[in-house]
């Protein structure tokens, strides 16, 4: 049988060992991944689907915010990512169920705005639709094609132009591009 369950801090290097065999070693070069470094991710909303004591699907959030690039000021967000199943249940919809649920307790806890970097023909089904044409991107300028937002249309918007940070970053700040090079938060 397999059920839904809250990431555990046990959970960390078998969570590791299926993103690996999913993403393999590049997924440490991805924008998204310079903004859940030294950005622990939110393990109340973190979920994986077990059989036993088996992880066979992860999905993670971490806290963001957009920084507006032509007036002042932020927008909160959560950041879908990863989402990952074993290769011996894809094509089987455990991930599409696993987001679901997960998306149903990030609205029940009051987190209306999530952002990925994806598909559209696969996060359609869940209501992301494209950031563009407002132009915001990941640290380092990039993925703004593949940049998704879910939010309620009573929200207010994003901005038009603007980048996406940790959201521990004060804009003083900097970090570190995957590819090693230095990112300033303004």
């Amino acid at each position: 049988m397999i059920t839904f369950d809250q990431e555990r801090l046990s959970d960390f290097s078998e969570i590791e060992q299926l993103l690996d065999a999913a993403f393999g070693t590049e997924r440490f070069k991805k924008s998204s991944h310079v903004l859940r470094n030294d950005n622990s991710g939110l393990n109340r909303y973190s979920c994986v689907a077990r059989a036993e004591d088996l992880i066979l699907a992860t999905v993670r959030f971490t806290e963001v915010h957009v920084k507006d690039l032509l007036f002042d000021g932020n927008s909160n967000a959560l950041l879908l990512g990863p989402l990952a199943v074993s290769a011996t249940m894809r094509g089987a919809g455990l991930g599409s169920a696993l987001a679901e649920y997960a998306l149903a307790n990030t609205d029940k806890a009051g987190h209306k705005r999530i952002l990925l970097v994806g598909d559209i023909k696969y996060y359609a089904r869940f209501g992301f639709e494209p950031v563009q044409p407002r132009y915001i991107t990941m640290p380092g300028g990039r993925d703004a094609g593949r940049l998704l937002v879910k939010e309620p249309t009573d929200m207010p918007p994003l901005p038009l132009f603007g980048q996406v940070h940790p959201r521990w970053c004060n804009f003083d700040d900097h970090y570190m591009l995957p590819e090693g090079g230095l990112a300033t938060a303004a």
